[in-house]
C-alpha cells in the first residue's frame, strides 16, 4: 500500500513513529466523458476567462472568492508552510470509550503501520485500547488539512479514521416529528421489537451484501462487448495532434490580437 503520510503518534511521552496509508478503495465501476457519436474521449481544457486563453497546470493556483467577487490567491508553498503542529505528528489528546464517538462524524479510514524500531511501543498502544474498550482521539494534517482523528485497534494493527469537525454536521430538522408522530400503541411497540430482534445478528458481516449497481452495470457492458456494440475511435497520428495544436495555438494568437485591436480602436 502506498503510504500517504510519515510522522509519529505522540502517546504521552512515548512516540512511535508510523506511516498512514488508505484502508479503503472504491470498487465502483468509472467512467470517462465521451463523444456519443464515435466514443472519442472529449477534453476539459483550463482556460482563463480574463484572459481567454489555456493555462498550464504550472500557473494554477487555489483562490479564495471573497463575497464581494474578489479572489486571494494562494499558491501550492504557501499552502505547505502553514504552521500546523499535527503535519508530522498525532498527538493523541484523550482517549474515550469505544462507542463514545458518534459514527455521523466518521470521514476516511486508513492503516498505521509502524517502523520497524517502533514494534514494541505500536502493540503497546495497540493492546491498551483494547484491554479498556477505549479509542485515541487527536488531530491530523494531511494534504495541509487538519482533521480530528480517531485511533482505534483493528485487528492485529491500528486504524486512524479522520473526523468531520463539528460544524460540519448539519443541524437535522426533526422537530415536527415530536409535534405530529403519533405515539405508537403498546402492542405496535412490542412486535416492533420482535421483528427487530427476529432481524438480528450476533455481528455484521458486510460479506453479505452484493452492490447490485455494479453488477447490473457490468452486466451491461458485458451485454454491449458481446453484441460488438463498442466505439473505436480513430486514432490521431502524432502529425494530426501536432497540426490541432498548433490550430489551437494559432486561433488563440488571433482572439488576443483581435481583442487587442478592440481595445485600441474603442
Amino acid at each position: 500500500m502506498r503510504t500517504l503520510w510519515n510522522g509519529v503518534i505522540s502517546f504521552g511521552l512515548v512516540a512511535i513513529p508510523v506511516g498512514l496509508a488508505a484502508a479503503t478503495e472504491s470498487r465502483s465501476i468509472s467512467f470517462r466523458q465521451v463523444h456519443r457519436a464515435d466514443g472519442a474521449r472529449v477534453r476539459h481544457e483550463r482556460v482563463c476567462t480574463a484572459e481567454d486563453r489555456r493555462v498550464p497546470w504550472e500557473e494554477i493556483a487555489k483562490g479564495y472568492e471573497l463575497p464581494d467577487g474578489r479572489t486571494v490567491v494562494l499558491t501550492e508553498d504557501e499552502l505547505a508552510e502553514l504552521p500546523l503542529p499535527s503535519t508530522h505528528t498525532i498527538e493523541v489528546a484523550e482517549f474515550v470509550p469505544a462507542g463514545a464517538v458518534d459514527p455521523i462524524l466518521f470521514d476516511r479510514s486508513y492503516f498505521l503501520h509502524p517502523h520497524q524500531v517502533a514494534l514494541g511501543a505500536y502493540s503497546l498502544l495497540r493492546d491498551a485500547m483494547t484491554d479498556t474498550s477505549h479509542v485515541g482521539l487527536g488531530r491530523v494534517a494531511i494534504r495541509t488539512r487538519e482533521r480530528l482523528a480517531l485511533l482505534r485497534p483493528y485487528g492485529p494493527g491500528i486504524s486512524l479514521v479522520t473526523l468531520l469537525w463539528p460544524d460540519e454536521v448539519r443541524e437535522p430538522e426533526f422537530g415536527w416529528l415530536t409535534d405530529q408522530a403519533p405515539k405508537p400503541r403498546e402492542q405496535e411497540q412490542r412486535m416492533a421489537e420482535q421483528l427487530v430482534l427476529s432481524l438480528s445478528s450476533a455481528a455484521f458481516n458486510p460479506t453479505g451484501y452484493r452492490d447490485h449497481s455494479r453488477e447490473a452495470l457490468q452486466a451491461l457492458i458485458d451485454a454491449k462487448l458481446a453484441n460488438r456494440q463498442v466505439a473505436v475511435p480513430e486514432p490521431r497520428t502524432q502529425e494530426a495532434a501536432d497540426l490541432e495544436e498548433a490550430l489551437r495555438d494559432s486561433l488563440d494568437q488571433a482572439r488576443r490580437a483581435r481583442s487587442a485591436g478592440q481595445r485600441e480602436t474603442g
